[in-house]
């Protein structure tokens, strides 16, 4: 799709009504033209850079590129906008995943003052600023000098911190390659985007890059989210990663114990703490209306809780990984489970996948044989926490997720991991000050902040209150004074932010009923997994009920119906022999099996080898 000049910019206006969208007035900016197709990019926008998108979905696609034309990364859309601090954009590709801070050569080329004439001369620009991706630095050119950058020359934020096929990013508009060393206000200029390899793709094709022009518009600053609890009998669990034994470090104590009083926690999952001496008397000290219990015994895995620890066990061989029951029947109806986790870092990926694979084959086993370290009540509420090290592809989060076991060779078949057969939550929490969603933050790395802490929970037993990541770098400073907090108190004490989660008592789902977990449609594994050519597909009903079992296949068609007829209540099997309806048999590859029962659907994935 070409580029619209200035004409068709006034034949735009002519043809189409202003309109005012989230209660911002349209500015100019560039846009697109193809046939048929016009829009226009809007003034500016509350963007969080999560790793999240929906935020974009009023911001006006500022180019689309061309299908096919790449070598190996082949560039979709970007759009612009823009806030009151930052300078944002998106882009996206037509297929593959990547890594926006490892294994690529992506160029950003900036033209900070919209003048061809100054900066890095590249493709019809002069480009002020040239920041490479996968190398983590860049270089500025200002007044005839080259001048290498770092990430937090820039401020440069950037989501996901995993493999994906789309990104958002965040430059600040105050950083000096786009001021030109402080000598301008950024208003308008050109970006262009390239996969930095010889005639790979570029957004735009055109010579010229992608214009932008930052309105007067005022963006408004996030709401501040209060650190309390929504309720007063809320369960609050705060995971940390402690940088090194950093919560009795001297010099950092005192930063900590004003964070962990400002928050007022239950719950305490500590990573990175290896000297277990201390820890329960320090928190204890800090806390003394409360006796305080401790886990301590796995690696560098500390939880620490105000209920007492009933049991607590390591969960997979690398001692990455531990479980604690908690006593919490007065407060919950029942007991609570916590996972705490620290995986491996950075270019581990293949240990962090063999990782999350066996703790979902043990967690696999323990609910559906029972074996696992300690005797666990079927449906407890459980919660899995921690520094996961999440900076490589996106399996990893999926397997803790969804229970996409990598290596099935070696761990067995794939379990949908929460008590009624379906995903857990991985939950998002902004800055309670800010929209950014990092929780990672090291201003002399050459990685930009990222998301390295989850929060994932069973949201078949449990619900949420408040939650958010605490960084007081981003707080004012009443707010600040109200909590007993110092501005510098997060930088100071850790290079990971607080995560903070409340288990809302109100509204959680299954929580203080009569019957805590009601009797589901289930739908299992099926077995062998992979197969050939037989395998056989189980379920259960709770109630007598019309049941439809189907196989469809990668592209959702229907391959076999396996069964459409009432079931009385109990447990059921089908076999599914490789064949489709008209008798033959099938291809090798993945397939799914679909349960539809009273408008319940539940779905898992199968291999069929050849």
């Amino acid at each position: 799709m070409q580029q619209a000049g200035v004409l068709g910019l006034s034949l735009i206006c002519w043809m189409f009504e202003s309109k005012t969208i989230n209660n911002h007035k349209p500015g100019l900016g560039h846009f697109v033209a193809g046939p048929f197709l016009f829009s226009l990019l809007l003034g500016g926008h509350p963007i969080t850079i999560d790793g999240l998108f929906d935020d974009w979905e009023d911001v006006a696609v500022a180019y689309t590129d061309a299908e096919g034309d790449a070598v190996t990364a082949d560039f979709s859309e970007i759009k612009i906008t823009y806030d009151m601090e930052f300078l944002f954009m998106y882009f996206n590709f037509y297929e593959g995943e990547f890594l926006m801070q490892d294994w690529n050569e992506f160029h950003l080329y900036i033209d900070a003052d919209n003048d061809p004439s100054t900066g890095h001369d590249f493709h019809g620009i002069g480009a002020e600023l040239d920041w490479v991706f996968g190398e983590r630095w860049g270089y500025q050119y200002v007044n005839g000098q080259q001048v290498e950058l770092w990430q937090n020359d820039l401020t440069l934020r950037i989501g996901p911190t995993i493999t994906s096929t789309e990104f958002e990013i965040a430059i600040s508009r105050e950083s000096d390659p786009l001021t030109m060393n402080s000598s301008q206000v950024l208003t308008e200029g050109k970006i262009i985007l390239s996969e930095g390899q010889e005639n790979s793709d570029l957004i735009p094709d055109e010579s010229g890059g992608v214009y932008f022009n930052i309105g007067e518009d005022a963006v408004p600053y996030p709401e501040p989210m209060p650190l309390e609890r929504l309720h007063d009998d809320d369960i609050r669990i705060v995971s940390y990663n402690t940088w090194n034994d950093g919560i009795i470090n001297e010099e950092r104590q005192l930063h900590f114990k004003r964070i962990l009083q400002a928050l007022d926690p239950d719950v305490i999952a500590l990573q990175e703490h290896w000297d277990w001496n201390e820890i329960d008397d320090v928190i204890q000290s800090w806390f003394p209306e409360d006796e305080w219990h401790a886990s301590w015994t796995y690696r560098d895995l500390v939880v620490l809780s105000r209920f007492p620890i009933l049991e607590d066990a390591n969960m997979i061989s690398s001692e990455r990984t531990m479980a604690a029951l908690l006593s919490t029947e007065n407060a919950l109806g029942t007991n609570l489970l916590v996972f705490n986790s620290h995986l491996s870092c950075c270019s581990n990926n293949e240990d962090r996948q063999q990782q999350v694979d066996e703790f979902s084959s043990i967690w696999r086993d323990w609910v559906t044989e029972s074996t696992g370290p300690f005797d666990l009540e079927y449906g407890t509420p459980f919660v899995h926490v921690g520094d996961f090290n999440y900076v490589g592809y996106r399996q990893q989060v999926e397997t803790i997720r969804t229970g996409d076991i990598e290596d099935e060779n070696e761990y067995g078949e794939d379990y949908l991991p929460d008590w009624d057969s379906s995903a857990i939550v991985d939950l998002f929490s902004r800055h309670a000050h800010k929209r950014m969603g990092y929780t990672w933050r090291s201003d002399g790395s050459s990685f930009n902040p990222g998301k390295l802490d989850y929060i994932f929970y069973s949201d078949a037993t449990i619900d949420t209150g408040n939650h958010y990541t605490l960084n007081t770098l981003a707080m004012d400073t009443e707010t600040l004074n109200e909590y007993g907090l110092q501005w510098n108190d997060t930088q100071e004490a850790s290079d990971h932010l607080p995560r903070v989660f409340d288990i809302s008592l109100d509204d959680a789902v299954g929580i203080n009923e009569t019957q805590l977990f009601p009797e589901q449609v289930k739908l299992f594994p099926n077995y062998p997994n992979p197969f050939n050519p037989n395998t056989h597909i189980t379920f259960y009903l709770p109630h007598s009920a019309f049941v439809t079992v189907s196989v469809v296949n990668v592209m959702g068609n229907t391959v076999k119906n396996l069964l459409h007829e009432s079931k009385p209540k109990g447990n059921w099997s089908v076999t599914w022999d490789g064949r489709n309806d008209t008798g033959e048999l099938v291809g090798a590859g993945i397939y799914f099996y679909l349960l539809r029962v009273n408008g319940v659907k539940k779905t898992k994935k199968m291999v069929l080898l050849k």
